[in-house]
């Protein structure tokens, strides 16, 4: 009998295997009853026979061993997509569910070798089959399961960084009125709001970020704006918190601009503050804005080390921070401590139709966006990309 004949014959000791295994996975397999631990077991068992069956040529076969089958179904209905999702949502851990699929393999090979038949020409070919089959299964049911998890801990970020917010506010008003209450004793009121800006700013990264990821993307409300008055006024809300620091703003050219005001305050500050975690203490943090093109250049920089070489061209990807002898890890600056600051000024840029860069030298370092003086687009789409891009003039 040919395995796959064999497997479609055999499939309730197969599946009786496959339960017996599962109810090992603890804690997770605790409370399922039979139903629960089988969960897609025979529907696997039936695709990979149908599999097995179809005629392949020998880049499908290799595509197949390494679970990129270029004929494979991508919906997600897929019984080992689906079984991943139910697995993930029952407590299991990815390794237990690979290990149900390594089970799997042992058992039929084992049924198989022991039913007594007689060894065929063609069983090899049949093994090869059935494991590129398993193979496949086993690579959509991982891919499942980590972007089920990934989207349950962005999940869990959002909740936590939207529910954070309010005892932040009591806090802040708290102080508020105690300075308006005893105004001759403000020693540590004012401490206390400057460290509820500086954690709503981390806060305001994190919501960033899992907005993004959960694929809901950056939402802008464009209106019109004096760029040089509006940088100002954000440099001045950052000095009071940035312990006498030199903040040096340089603009030339066409100021006017139709751009999210709070997105761009973000971005901004995001990039000062990074300046100032990074910068030498004793030099200035200069904002450069140039006006004198189509697309408007927003550039912070300051003198301080270089950064490393391999880290520039992954700079402003999620949770990538630098880390170097000197550095505060108990900074509380705008995502100093998540590693999300950048990553919200590219996203930023990106969903107004411009770009972020960022250049270092021994010299300096400077971090710039390239914005269109008009809003490309009033949002992103869902895929989180922009509706329309620009790229900087050259």
């Amino acid at each position: 009998m040919r395995l796959a004949a064999f497997i479609a014959a055999h499939h309730e000791s197969i599946l009786h295997a496959w339960v017996a295994f599962a109810k090992n996975q603890l804690p997770a397999a605790r409370n399922l009853d039979a139903m629960g631990l089988e969960d897609h077991g025979t529907k696997i068992l039936e695709e990979i026979v149908r599999n097995m069956a179809v005629k392949e040529d020998e880049s499908e076969s290799k595509a197949k061993s390494e679970g990129q089958s270029l004929l494979a179904s991508t919906s997600a209905q897929v019984p080992s997509r689906s079984h991943a999702r139910q697995r993930e949502r029952q407590g299991f851990e990815v390794g237990q569910m690979v290990a149900e699929y390594r089970a799997l393999r042992a058992t039929v090979l084992r049924l198989w070798r022991d039913s007594g038949r007689q060894m065929a020409p063609q069983d090899l070919d049949d093994m090869m089959r059935f494991n590129e089959a398993v193979d496949q299964a086993l690579a959509e049911s991982v891919e499942v399961f980590i972007a089920e998890l990934d989207r349950a801990r962005d999940l869990f970020l959002g909740v936590m960084g939207h529910d954070l917010r309010g005892p932040l506010s009591s806090i802040a008003s708290a102080a508020s009125v105690e300075m308006r209450k005893w105004p001759d004793d403000v020693r540590f009121a004012p401490l206390i709001l400057r460290s509820v800006r500086q954690m709503k700013a981390l806060l305001d990264d994190l919501m960033e970020f899992t907005t993004y990821r959960l694929g809901n993307g950056l939402s802008l409300s464009p209106v019109h704006m004096q760029l040089d008055q509006f940088a100002r006024e954000t440099l001045d809300e950052i000095e009071t918190v940035s312990k006498g620091r030199t903040l040096r703003l340089e603009c030339h050219g066409d100021m006017a601009v139709e751009w999210d005001q709070r997105r761009i305050h973000q971005a901004l500050s995001n990039l000062v503050f990074n300046a100032l975690k990074y910068g030498f203490a004793d030099s200035p943090i200069v904002v450069a804005i140039d006006g004198t093109a189509s697309h408007v250049r927003v550039g912070v920089r300051n003198t301080g080390k270089p950064i490393a070489p391999h880290l520039l061209p992954r700079l402003f990807d999620p949770l990538v921070r630098e880390e170097r002898e000197d550095d505060e890890t108990g900074s509380q600056v705008a995502g100093a401590n998540l590693g999300l600051g950048l990553y919200v000024v590219r996203e930023i840029a990106t969903a107004h139709g411009g770009t972020a860069e960022v250049t270092s030298t021994v010299d300096l370092t400077e971090f710039c966006m390239y914005l269109p003086r008009m809003c490309a687009s009033p949002g992103v789409g869902s895929d989180g990309t922009a509706a329309h891009s620009a790229s900087p003039p050259a």
